[in-house]
């Protein structure tokens, strides 16, 4: 298994709240994450506990994963632990007020399953890149608004 630990951040010109209106409802991820594809509620309400299924593509391969809520603070945090599906680990979202408007950041942790034995140098490059475009495209959709 490959232990991985990546960020990403950017520069938004937006509020957080604008931010986060977008980066913290499930169903818009398939506008900016790359990998998402679709994504069903499980539970409806963003609070500890709460789950979302989510399918998309991953390392080339079509997965499902579902997600439940570790820690949410509208608008500048929220952590989903994986609880089924490849990787055992956490994702969160960080949104700090800046001179700019948000600074965002993504990083995700935890042990990748579906990518075998491969070592985390090899993997932590491309995690980083998919994590960068999505911010962008992220950063995209806030700013047009």
């Amino acid at each position: 298994m490959a232990a991985v630990n990546v960020s990403a951040q950017t520069e938004i010109l937006a509020e957080p709240t604008d931010v986060a209106s977008v980066m913290f409802d499930p169903q818009r991820e398939p506008e900016w994450v790359s990998s998402v594809t679709s994504v069903e509620l499980v539970d409806r309400a963003i609070k500890p506990g709460a789950r979302v299924r989510r399918t998309g593509r991953v390392a080339g391969r079509d997965l499902t994963w579902t997600t439940a809520v570790e820690a949410f603070h509208f608008p500048h945090a929220l952590t989903l632990r994986v609880t089924d599906g490849p990787v055992d680990g956490t994702i969160s979202y960080v949104i700090q007020r800046s001179a700019g408007g948000s600074t965002v950041k993504i990083q995700t942790r935890g042990d990748a399953t579906v990518l075998g034995a491969l070592p985390a140098a090899l993997i932590e490059g491309p995690i980083r890149a998919a994590l960068e475009s999505d911010l962008a495209r992220l950063k995209q959709i806030v700013e047009r608004r």
